[in-house]
């Protein structure tokens, strides 16, 4: 018996026959492969969030910086405006001083004027000598020497001067004159007239040619004429 390689002779049991040799083959072991690396998971990108914008309005980035506003401009009167043989149209200060001048409007807290003039006048305290406004409002109006059409104020003095309406809370004429005095309280003192009074106290010797009874009257008698007159032109 010879070796055969290979394999190995096996011999069967029986005796009379001849032994054939079974080869034995052997497979050789499979190759392993190795394990597939596991690629990593790729990272999730997070979704971005989804802001509505109302509509009709214009996305504004966060980091935007808010508009600056800015204050209004103050407009400061001037301090003092003296006016001497001239003219200006229009006054704003803290004073106005106007000599043989004149000043088409003024505003201010003291307002003087000196055989001058102002159309509108604006004050806490108007002092005239010698000239004339046509529009005095103040809390304190002094005339002297002057005329004004209409003064409106708290306290009214005048002296040898003349006003067509007065509206004030105290009047006080002192050889002067008034067409309407509206008031208070007034005191006329002697040389001094008025046509028509109508105050709650009124002191002094000089009556008006009309008191607050004699413009009720008045007043009647009118209305009675133009009823009259309004019915021979309906006939």
């Amino acid at each position: 018996m010879s070796d055969q390689p290979g394999g190995s002779p096996i011999e069967k049991p029986d005796g009379g026959s001849q032994a054939r040799p079974v080869r034995k083959t052997v497979k050789p072991a499979a190759a392993v492969k190795p394990p597939a690396t596991a690629k990593p998971a790729a990272t999730a990108k997070p979704a971005a969030a989804r802001v509505r914008q109302p509509r009709g309005r214009a996305a504004t980035p966060a980091s935007a910086a808010p508009a600056r506003i800015e204050p209004p401009e103050l407009r400061m009167p001037t301090p003092n405006v003296t006016v001497t043989q001239g003219g200006i149209g229009e006054v704003e200060a803290v004073t106005v001083s106007v000599t043989q001048g004149g000043i088409g409007a003024a505003s201010a807290e003291d307002i003087t004027v000196t055989a001058g003039g102002i159309g509108r006048a604006q004050a806490d305290d108007i002092a005239v000598r010698m000239g004339a406004i046509g529009m005095a409002r103040a809390e304190r109006v002094s005339l002297e020497l002057s005329g004004v059409g209409l003064a409106i104020g708290g306290n009214v003095s005048m002296t040898q001067s003349v006003a067509r309406t007065v509206l004030a809370r105290d009047v006080h004429i002192s050889q002067g004159g008034a067409q309407t005095v509206v008031a208070g309280h007034v005191t006329m003192e002697r040389q001094t007239g008025a046509f028509l009074i109508l105050a709650r106290k009124v002191e002094g010797s000089v009556r008006p040619v009309l008191d607050w009874r004699g413009a009720l009257a008045l007043g009647a008698a009118m209305g009675v004429a133009i009823g009259l007159l309004a019915r021979r032109k309906r006939g």
